[in-house]
């Protein structure tokens, strides 16, 4: 057998610190450990820049031409074009200068990379942590590039796999693999709070489902007036009008006090030990969200829309309670039935942990994206 090539280019769509963001650490956490020589293509600076592995990478940055909502039009493609053209011409001559032997593009929104190391005949890998609901045309175009032009494609749950080979994507293509997480022990949540407090943390985008969180918000404060919600995120520069029509509702509802908006935090596990629920709304299928692994460590009770993901994590409502987003007065009585049985609370907590620690866990991830690397990494297209 060959000996393992040790160069990986690496190339991701974002620079912050949300869930797809945290998997890429992960993931040059675990390479580096390997012996791999980690090579890291962003769009832009941020703060993945001061993460302690990300800066053992050789980091470069460059404009990618990642797919965005806000570029579905006639010249918003005509922008993404001539970056797709010049990002694949600077990656190809990239491949072939640092004699990079796999390219893992950890994103469906990027095509560049991965048409470069095919064209430079190196093997690439995609890591799909995406459900497209912006486009039908637009997911048949990502899946033909998934298809013609790549080795292989991690998808992170069976959300995300059956939406793809629905799709077209080819079976024998798709590999699931789910992200792992260290599980830290973690005492019995057990909040003091003066008011019942709920939590969430999303980047505020219109399928993370605001809108309906707010909605929701209303009419549970109406049945109990000790109820706070604190909502952590911030939004894209392109969403800022979404983000303000969220707080124009808040304030017609004249809700202030009980819904706050606190911003991006690096410190979600303190937010979330002195939280009582942890509540996530997504309207569309949310791939697989991993802050709900974090509320899930932190032994807070879960509230999720049943889509995407979130029904796995959750074990189909055995973990914690599923609400329907398309039936506002039906998910508003199950909440409050919710708040209110303490032993059930108790018992999805405890199946919840057990749950992740077996199907979500660290060395699992980690045994199979090395298995997926060290195959391809044998092999030439």
């Amino acid at each position: 057998m060959k000996n393992f090539s040790k160069k990986i280019l690496l190339v991701h769509s974002s620079n912050d610190l949300y869930g797809a963001s945290k998997i890429l650490i992960l993931l040059i956490e675990i390479l580096i450990e390997k012996g791999y020589d980690i090579h890291l293509i962003l769009p832009e600076n941020g703060p993945l820049n001061n993460n302690v592995f990300v800066k053992k990478t050789n980091i470069t940055i460059i404009k990618l031409g990642v797919f965005r909502k806000k570029y579905f039009n006639f010249f918003g493609l005509i922008n993404r074009l001539i970056c797709i053209c010049k990002s694949t011409y600077f990656i190809y001559f990239y491949i072939k200068k640092q004699q990079i032997n796999m390219v893992y593009t950890n994103t469906s929104t990027i095509i560049s990379s991965t048409i470069s190391s095919f064209f430079a005949r190196t093997p690439s890998i995609y890591h799909v942590h995406e459900i497209p609901n912006s486009s039908f045309y637009y997911s048949k175009f990502i899946s033909f590039i998934m298809n013609n032009f790549s080795s292989k494609v991690i998808v992170v749950s069976k959300s995300v796999r059956d939406y793809w080979e629905k799709i077209g994507l080819k079976k024998n293509k798709i590999e699931l693999i789910y992200n792992g997480l260290y599980l830290r022990k973690h005492k019995l949540k057990n909040a003091k709070n003066s008011k019942l407090t709920f939590i969430n943390v999303s980047r505020i985008i219109p399928y993370k489902g605001h809108h309906f969180l707010i909605d929701l918000f209303k009419k549970l404060s109406e049945k109990r007036k000790d109820l706070i919600l604190k909502i952590y995120g911030d939004t894209l520069p392109s969403y800022d009008n979404y983000f303000k029509s969220l707080k124009n509702k808040v304030e017609e509802y004249g809700i202030y006090d009980q819904i706050i908006f606190e911003g991006f935090s690096n410190d979600i596990q303190s937010k979330l030990d002195n939280s009582d629920f942890f509540i996530h709304t997504p309207i569309h299928p949310d791939p697989l969200p991993t802050v709900i692994f974090e509320a899930i460590q932190n032994k807070i009770p879960v509230i999720s829309t049943n889509r995407g993901g979130a029904i796995e994590i959750l074990n189909n409502g055995k973990n914690g309670l599923l609400i329907e987003p398309d039936n506002l007065e039906i998910s508003v009585n199950q909440i409050f039935n919710y708040i209110n049985n303490k032993s059930l609370q108790k018992l999805h907590v405890k199946n919840s942990y057990e749950f992740i620690k077996i199907n979500f866990n660290y060395n699992n991830f980690r045994e199979k994206i090395l298995s997926v690397v060290e195959l391809l990494n044998t092999e030439r297209l």
